[in-house]
């Protein structure tokens, strides 16, 4: 019966499972990954068949040739794919050309030389068709080294290890014919390959029905490649839809799912034969197979065509918002990153500004080179230690001295300051927020233990929190257990809430409110009278302190007509009236000028903070200031 009947009964087993696998798969559509089920296909009939032979040899000889073509044939084939899987998966636009040379031509070698072995041929044949196989799976080798940056180290490794064993296998069983161990190495070949296939779930967005996000970086990763080593240029077209969050408070849920397949049906319909990728929530970039001009000109119009019109129908009929762009590589962006940052800057483009079709090449982007660069930093402020809290003392009118300040951040870039404005925004964006007021909390602490600050005349330090922070379950412990740490009485912390809009204020930030508050902490509403808070929440919530933002301080000093002057002096008497009369502290920030601090004098204000007392300065200073203000006061 010989050797080879094991290693066929190995092999198809191996094949039977992995086929198994694959009918689990089939209720999904994965293009992509046909070609390897078709290798696997015909190496489980090339080794059923060897079973089949080795079990009960066929007694007619005629039957004999066919049936041993047949077999070898179908190995071949499967070697083959195996090859041309890696062609189509590492390489983009690689043409007919080298597939026929690498792979057609050593396979129809390889069938001609199966025939002749098969009617009695000499060995040399045999041999010619096995060093075919081994060519073959040569160059998926050399595909693996040259295209090795679009795929993963490890699995590259693994694929050439696979074929290395494949080739070994070919060469035994070309020494030694009853050692049948080729199919058996194919196997374990189709194995590996198999459980690297991506699922259904990993290429299509389950929402949209749509290629998700990893597959449109694989695709890209495959494109920049070719473009780097042979030129030639992509164009692509990028849809944004704007303020699709608000659909489903608009419309309920219903509604906004039938608004939702209108739209991915159009996406769809517009296409037509190019490829759509759902990039990231509301943005979906538009791929032909070539990337050819023409093409993303016709989508580009037809998008606009069809956005120019609403959606749905009867209740749910509505416009939407939306901007597109044509973006052509490499010329616009030559890797991934670069890609990122120009899908980010075009969606930014079209919400900001209401812009339908955005013009990428009248957009300076250098800009957007510095905002990654600030995004660096800000992800690495903690660990390289670019950050800085200073201090900006509060003064009292009733007792004449400095009795609180603010703790505010300073992000170094080199000799200079990056805005506060700025890389807040983006430390909220990139969701290092988190870590960096952790840092803040922590350098408070242990500036109100290390100075003593009620020596001072100081009663507390004021902490701005984010939404991103007061939306954490355990805020309130991190918080007390980092003023345990450093023997701070939650009292001399005041933590200031952005007065912000009711999407953001949730439940969960007023639960944490409430747990802080009854743990002793104190609390500011910061920014009042910019934002959308509304007056049954501020009577609501603890808050001792409520700022009166800058703008609404300086507006009737600064305004140029007496009109808007007026209007803006009533606003400010009546924004201080309210506080008093809900039992709060008033700060007015933002006092420059001895004209702004008498109005405040006059209106009552408690506190006041700005640069007419004194500007944020570093701990050092900021004790310096306190010592000879209040100092001057007690004498």
């Amino acid at each position: 019966m010989g050797l080879g009947y094991y290693y066929d009964i190995s092999a198809f087993v191996i094949i039977i499972c992995l086929l198994y696998a694959f009918f689990l798969q089939s209720m999904h559509r994965v293009d992509n990954n046909n070609i390897i089920f078709a290798a696997m296909l015909c190496s489980l009939l090339a080794s059923g068949m060897g079973v089949a032979y080795y079990i009960g040899p066929l007694s007619h000889m005629e039957l004999v040739i066919p049936f041993r073509v047949a077999a070898w044939e179908l190995t071949a084939v499967s070697i083959s794919l195996i090859t041309l899987t890696l062609y189509m998966g590492r390489a983009y636009n690689l043409g007919i050309i080298k597939p026929m040379i690498f792979v057609g031509i050593p396979f129809a070698v390889d069938t001609f030389c199966i025939i002749m072995t098969s009617i009695g041929f000499p060995d040399v044949f045999r041999t010619i068709a096995y060093c075919c196989d081994i060519l073959i799976f040569l160059a998926a080798i050399n595909i693996l080294n040259i295209y090795k940056k679009t795929g993963s180290t490890e699995r590259n490794i693994m694929l050439s290890i696979m074929f290395i064993i494949a080739i070994a296998a070919s060469v035994t069983e070309l020494i030694y014919p009853e050692i049948q161990v080729q199919r058996f190495a194919i196997a374990l070949l189709l194995s590996e390959s198999y459980f690297n296939l991506k699922n259904p779930e990993d290429q299509f967005n389950t929402d949209t029905g749509l290629f998700g996000q990893e597959t449109f970086k694989d695709e890209m990763h495959r494109r920049f490649y070719y473009m780097k080593r042979h030129g030639g240029e992509i164009n692509m077209v990028m849809l944004a839809i704007h303020s699709s969050e608000t659909f489903l408070r608009l419309l309920g849920e219903v509604n906004e799912l039938k608004l939702r397949q209108d739209v991915i049906s159009e996406i769809k319909r517009i296409a037509d034969e190019a490829s759509v990728y759902r990039v990231s929530q509301g943005v979906y970039a538009f791929l032909s197979e070539k990337g050819d001009a023409d093409e993303a000109e016709r989508i580009l119009k037809a998008i606009q065509v069809r956005f120019s019109n609403t959606f749905g129908a009867e209740a749910y009929e509505m416009e939407i918002p939306y901007s597109t762009c044509k973006i052509v590589l490499p010329r616009m962006a030559s890797d991934m990153t670069g890609l990122s940052d120009l899908i980010h800057l075009a969606v930014k483009e079209g919400k900001m500004y209401g812009r339908t079709v955005i013009e990428l090449d009248a957009i300076d982007l250098s800009s957007e080179e510095y905002m990654r660069m600030v995004d660096e930093k800000v992800r690495n402020a903690v660990s390289e230690g670019n950050l800085e809290v200073y201090y900006q003392p509060i003064y009292s009118l009733k007792e004449k001295k400095f009795v609180s300040a603010e703790a505010l951040l300073r992000l170094h870039d080199g000799d200079k300051f990056i805005p506060p404005d700025l890389f807040i925004t983006v430390a909220e964006n990139n969701g290092s927020i988190v870590e960096i007021d952790d840092y803040v909390v922590q350098e408070v602490c242990k500036m109100i233990s290390g100075r003593n600050i009620s020596d001072l005349g100081i009663k507390y330090i004021e902490l701005n929190l984010s939404v991103s922070d007061m939306l954490q379950d355990d805020i309130a412990g991190k918080l007390s257990k980092m003023a345990d740490r450093y023997h701070v009485h939650p009292s001399q912390i005041n933590l200031e809430i952005t007065e912000t809009s009711d999407d953001t204020f949730t439940g969960v930030v007023e639960a944490n409110v409430m747990r802080l508050s009854h743990l002793g902490f104190n609390f500011s509403l910061d920014d009042f009278g910019t934002g959308y808070s509304s007056l049954s929440r501020i009577i609501m919530m603890p808050f001792d302190i409520i700022k009166l933002d800058k703008t609404i301080v300086q507006s009737p000093f600064t305004m140029e007509s007496e009109y808007e002057r007026n209007n803006a002096r009533t606003l400010l008497e009546s924004s201080a009236d309210m506080i008093h009369k809900i039992g709060a502290e008033t700060v007015a920030e933002g006092v420059e000028t001895t004209e702004q601090l008498k109005k405040m004098e006059e209106l009552g204000v408690e506190l006041i903070q700005g640069f007419y007392f004194a500007r944020p300065m570093p701990e050092s200073d900021f004790v310096n200031a306190v010592k000879a203000m209040n100092h001057k006061k007690e004498h």
